[in-house]
């Protein structure tokens, strides 16, 4: 018996046959996947509504982000990078004829990078205009190791050369200037390579330790560095001093800037004299117009951190160069040693008056109040232009005296909570004379009188501390014994806390020196004093018990005598120092 559907059946099948005849006569009409699929995503991307500025730049930041994040693996990504790093700089970027090189380029130089299958790198070369095409091995190497980072500093620092505002000729000789005073500064740091000590290499030769132009990345000239800089604290160990390392220390990067119109050198100014006795001395020529030409830029020194400096040594590089700092504003000056310490501390936009420096060592815990003298004032530098090589000695002379002294300062500067006991606390007063002079006033840790250590810091390579203390033994160190070894120790650390650490830690040893030879003498009897009576020796290992509510008032009245001494030894000073009177003095507490 053969089964058959029903009625309503019948009619679902007569119309799903209609809608497949209909589907098979119309399916000529339709196009491929691939076509709708990319007329799908060209619809997509249609421009519908006008997009702001500010969410543009949010959805190129995203997008960048996001391309930084992909690894880079094959060479469509790698196209992609340097795409992306170009339209971040406002560099052109596009593809050569054979399909494997790329370039990047703005109106005055391109770079050509001639890439691999795989997306290595297999060349990159650089052509300045007016000038021969050639390799680029610092541009090669950071894209082979894909820092892309150094990449994009390299581009900058290139494109930033032409950044003058001046037509297409006048900008391609800017590079020729920039050439030619590396060339002679190149010369001046030939003369140094009979110094073989980097210390004295860096810190005493007219340009400090010099390290050419490495494709993007400007010549660099290191001028100082301090031996906190060469602490490496994650193994904890002091590095030696090296001219090879380029990140430590206080430098500079010589460059360009657009300014008003100057007369630049287009060829090299400085020759070398030779004398009868074989010293070589460098010869500066004069500007003339065959070894100039008129650009509306100039000469840069940008350091490589902002410095606090003296508004004084400020107008001596003026003074120099003939040119104003443009990045300093004089008016804006504020009191030195404030800005030294703001801009030492992790946080430099809060209040630091009243405050004292609180320093932690391994066997002593200092206190240092700084005193401000009204005549050193100071501003933030970050540049300074010049036109002539003969400035970089100057600059770099005044440069290196800011930065010794700014570093012995911040070394009072500790980021440790406030000790708890201020019953061991040596407390200090550090008054600047001047950039080169500094006072610190403190009470003598065995005798009962103010001691005072002068820094002379005019010679970086042979540091003073002069020490000023009255000895009441025949037995205690001498005057000039003290003041040679606290030179020593300074010349070794540049800091302070640890000059005065080991300071301290000389008179301790001398008189416990002094008071076991005594009691050797005396056969622990009791010792005379000469008019403060006898003091018996007792048990040397023993102090006497001394009340604990007394320790409190012993630690307040060393506090009190130690004002009232220098207080008092600053009357005295003042009516005897040769050096005249004193200024007033406005007292702020750090």
């Amino acid at each position: 018996m053969s089964s058959s559907g029903t009625p309503v059946d019948k009619v679902k099948q007569a119309q799903c046959d209609m809608l497949m005849e209909k589907l098979k006569t119309k399916s000529s009409q339709y196009k491929p996947f691939f076509e709708m699929a990319k007329a799908l995503r060209m619809t997509i991307l249609e421009k519908r509504y006008a997009i702001d500025n500010v969410e543009r730049s949010h959805l190129q930041k995203c997008l960048d982000v996001l391309q930084q994040s992909i690894k880079v693996n094959s060479l469509q990504a790698m196209v992609e990078r340097l795409e992306s790093i170009s339209r971040q700089l406002g560099l052109k970027f596009m593809a050569g004829q054979s399909g494997f090189d790329w370039f990047i380029s703005s109106d005055m130089f391109y770079l050509e990078v001639v890439l691999e299958a795989s997306g290595n790198v297999k060349d990159v070369k650089i052509h300045h205009e007016g000038r021969d095409q050639q390799s680029c091995e610092e541009l090669i190497q950071c894209l082979q190791n894909q820092d892309f980072n150094d990449f994009s500093v390299q581009l900058e620092s290139l494109t930033s050369i032409y950044q003058l505002n001046a037509e297409k000729k006048v900008k391609s000789k800017a590079f020729a200037a920039l050439q030619s005073l590396e060339a002679d500064l190149i010369t001046l740091a030939s003369l140094q390579n009979n110094i073989k000590d980097p210390f004295f290499l860096i810190h005493k030769s007219p340009v400090g330790a010099l390290h050419k132009r490495r494709g993007g990345h400007a010549m660099m000239l290191t001028y100082f560095v301090s031996p906190y800089d060469l602490l490496d604290l994650k193994n904890k160990i002091s590095k030696p001093l090296s001219t090879d390392s380029i990140d430590i220390g206080y430098s500079v990067t010589v460059s360009m800037e657009s300014s008003g119109v100057h007369k630049l050198q287009i060829t090299t100014l400085v020759t070398v004299n030779v004398n009868p006795s074989g010293k070589s001395t460098p010869v500066y020529g004069a500007s003339t117009p065959q070894n100039t030409t008129p650009l509306p830029a100039c000469f840069v020194l940008k350091l490589s951190k902002p410095i606090p400096m003296a508004v004084s040594l400020v107008k001596k590089i003026q003074a120099v160069t003939e040119m104003e700092c443009t990045t300093s504003d004089l008016s804006s000056a504020c009191p030195l040693l404030s800005l030294i310490i703001q801009h030492g501390s992790d946080k430099p936009d809060e209040s630091v008056s009243n405050k004292p420096l609180f320093v932690s060592l391994p066997d002593q815990n200092h206190c240092y109040f700084l005193t401000e003298n009204p005549s050193l004032e100071g501003i933030l530098v970050t540049s300074i232009p010049f036109t002539h090589p003969s400035h970089v000695s100057q600059i770099l002379l005044y440069l290196r005296q800011q930065a010794l002294f700014n570093s012995l300062l911040t070394s009072c500067i500790r980021h440790t909570a406030k000790p708890a006991d201020f019953e061991d606390l040596t407390m200090f007063e550090i008054t600047p004379l001047s950039v080169q002079h500094l006072s610190i006033s403190f009470e003598h840790p065995v005798e009962e009188s103010l001691a005072t250590a002068e820094l002379d810091l005019t010679d970086i390579g042979a540091l003073q501390c002069n020490v000023f203390a009255a000895s009441t033994t025949d037995s205690s160190p001498t005057t000039v014994e003290t003041s040679e070894f606290a030179s020593k120790v300074l010349q070794r650390c540049f800091s302070i806390p640890i000059t005065m650490r080991s300071l301290i830690k000389s008179w301790q040893s001398a008189s416990a020196k002094n008071s076991l030879n005594m009691s050797l003498l005396n056969g622990g009897g009791s010792l005379s004093l000469g008019g403060l009576g006898d003091i018996s020796m007792g048990d040397p290992g023993i102090e006497p018990a001394t009340p604990a509510g007394s320790k409190k008032l012993e630690c307040f009245c060393s506090i009190l005598k130690f004002i009232l001494i220098n207080r008092a030894l600053r009357c005295q000073k003042m009516a005897l120092t040769p050096r005249g009177k004193l200024p007033n003095k406005k007292y702020h507490y750090y």
